[in-house]
């Protein structure tokens, strides 16, 4: 099957949604997220073990939502189109080696409570995978820089109101819901990428469907 641009970012979409599953078992608390590591150390293990296997398997599908995107954006920028695409893949390269170390920090972390190991583990978790969330949110940022210069100069008749729907300001709204509307907050911020990614792929579908029906 010859795959089109609108199918990679419901691939992309679909990623958000196994991945956001898995990320909602791995660190959801009824109280509110606590701390990106704390959090960890409540968990129930068996809901987390779950979670675990959503949200890897469902990582590598954000490639082909990007891919989708380097698709649609070709007709403006070639070049703004492929650094997009090389942000986003390396956002996710990135991201998935972060989750896929959540459930075994939480059973680590979980089993040395109490333990003299307890503050190694945790400061060595700090210094090797919890750093990767800063690089994630680096690459998403040059990826939200790339896209608003897309929109800006796109020869393919965008609305530039579009640019105000780039991943990090998405991304902020979703963390900001925890000040202004906590009860969904609660629920939204501990996978907060994937809401980001759900909104930023179903804009620009809508907009690719809405193009092709005229």
């Amino acid at each position: 099957m010859n795959l089109k641009t609108k199918h990679y970012l419901f691939i992309g979409i679909f990623a958000s949604i196994i991945v956001g599953i898995g990320e909602y078992l791995l660190h959801y608390q009824p109280g509110g997220p606590e701390g990106e590591i704390s959090m960890l150390e409540h968990v129930p293990l068996g809901r987390a073990s779950i979670g675990h296997f959503f949200a890897v398997f469902g990582a590598p599908f954000y490639f082909a939502g990007y891919y989708g995107l380097k698709k649609f954006f070709n007709a403006s920028s070639p070049l703004l189109a492929r650094l997009l695409f090389i942000g986003g893949t390396l956002s996710f390269a990135v991201g998935g080696v972060w989750i896929s170390s959540r459930y075994f920090a939480a059973e680590v972390l979980q089993r040395s409570a109490g333990t003299p190991d307890h503050d190694f583990y945790l400061q060595s978790y700090e210094d090797h995978y919890q750093v990767l969330v800063w690089a994630l949110r680096l690459l998403v940022a040059f990826v939200s820089i790339i896209y608003v210069l897309i929109i800006l100069k796109n020869k393919q008749g965008l609305p530039k109101w579009l640019a105000i729907f780039n991943p990090i300001v998405l991304l902020i709204i979703v963390l900001s819901s925890l000040v202004w509307f906590k009860p969904l907050g609660n629920h939204i911020a501990p996978i907060a990428m994937n809401v980001t990614h759900f909104i930023f792929f179903g804009i620009i579908l809508l907009h690719l469907n809405k193009t092709e029906s005229k």
